[in-house]
């Protein structure tokens, strides 16, 4: 009789905790779901990890007067599978999505201010002007192109002995280069490493994040001036956003441009880094990202006054015009002269400037 009077009460203990329990969890649920738990990781609450994501509109202006000057584009694309209609909308111009390169704050300031764009697709059926004179032996397509450009902008593509024996030829006659890089574009590529010995600048391998303060994630650090001989490219800059960067340099050192802000650190080392994001030797910038000339990126801080900045730097230099050599002196002996039914080239004798869009 005890054993059943112990089974009793055993489960009527057990009954209770069991509808306890139900009540409770009905009480906890009625709404749809028990409150969410507090986030202890510092930089998901913190005030500055998360900036305004409704910054406003991008105003990219120049404040160069240059005369009109060719700005050739090369997006970095293999053109063996096909190319837009138009080159154009590989940099975001003229046809929305299709953009390989989205550029367009800085491509529409350029054509605004009057000067023209050229983008280079290798293989691509584009009408382009003859080498001029004086252009010597066989060039390869890149180097006529740049043959008639002032300023020259790419993303760190892979680019064979040959151009960039063009590419060294153009920086040396006074062209501008703008180089942009990404982490992953970093050491894959042997023409990439070539084309930053040739341009005398460097790379590192990871990129930057600050978990402390950032623009939106810890990927997207925010770049400030180092009050160098940069200070061109920084006017009206107190910050950039670089939503993916990686470190950059001279081959020299010093030309530090602008460097990440206190609290960030390096992806493969784990430790805080100061090493710049973007860097100038003379008519050549390389900078750590690419993405920040985008339109949605444009907005984002100081975007839009470094784009203009790197705008003028582009149009400031321009490669310098070919002068004629001596004149020739008759020749000796008994010769005839040249019958009088050949025509002279019309126009100026002057080797044409660099005026095309290619």
């Amino acid at each position: 009789m005890s054993d059943i009077r112990t089974l009793a009460v055993a489960f009527v203990v057990t009954l209770a905790a069991i509808t306890g329990g139900a009540a409770v969890t009905g009480f906890v649920t009625a709404d749809g779901a028990a409150p969410a738990p507090e986030i202890q990781n510092e930089h998901y609450v913190d005030g500055d990890a998360v900036a305004n994501d409704t910054p406003g509109r991008a105003t990219v202006e120049m404040e160069s007067t240059a005369r009109s000057q060719t700005v050739l584009v090369d997006p970095g694309i293999d053109s063996s599978g096909g190319v837009a209609a138009s080159p154009l909308a590989l940099l975001g111009l003229g046809s929305p999505g299709v953009a390989d390169r989205d550029i367009r704050p800085l491509a529409n300031a350029l054509i605004e201010n009057g000067h023209e764009i050229g983008v280079y697709v290798p293989g691509a059926t584009q009408p382009r002007r003859a080498a001029g004179p004086g252009s010597g032996g066989a060039e390869t397509r890149l180097g006529e192109r740049l043959a008639d450009a002032d300023a020259f902008v790419t993303f760190r593509t892979d680019y064979d002995e040959a151009e960039l024996s063009a590419i060294e030829e153009f920086v040396d006659s006074g062209g501008r280069v703008i180089v942009a890089t990404e982490p992953d574009a970093a050491f894959d590529q042997p023409g990439a490493v070539g084309l930053d010995s040739t341009l005398e600048v460097t790379t590192e391998p990871g990129y930057v994040y600050n978990m402390e303060e950032n623009d939106l994630n810890y990927q997207r650090v925010y770049a400030e001036p180092t009050g160098g001989s940069g200070a061109a490219l920084t006017e009206g800059v107190d910050r950039a956003v670089l939503p993916s960067a990686t470190p950059v340099g001279t081959a020299t050192g010093g030309g530090d441009v602008l460097r990440p802000i206190e609290g960030s650190e390096l992806s493969t080392t784990r430790a805080s880094t100061e090493a710049p994001l973007l860097v100038r030797s003379d008519g050549v910038v390389m900078v750590g990202d690419s993405d920040f000339l985008s339109p949605e990126n444009a907005a984002r801080a100081d975007n839009d006054a470094l784009i203009g900045n790197l705008a003028d730097f582009l149009v400031a230099g321009g490669q310098a015009t070919p002068t004629a050599g001596p004149t020739p002196t008759a020749p000796s002996g008994n010769q005839t002269a040249p019958s009088g039914n050949q025509t002279a080239p019309s126009g100026s004798q002057e080797p044409p400037e660099n005026q095309t869009t290619g």
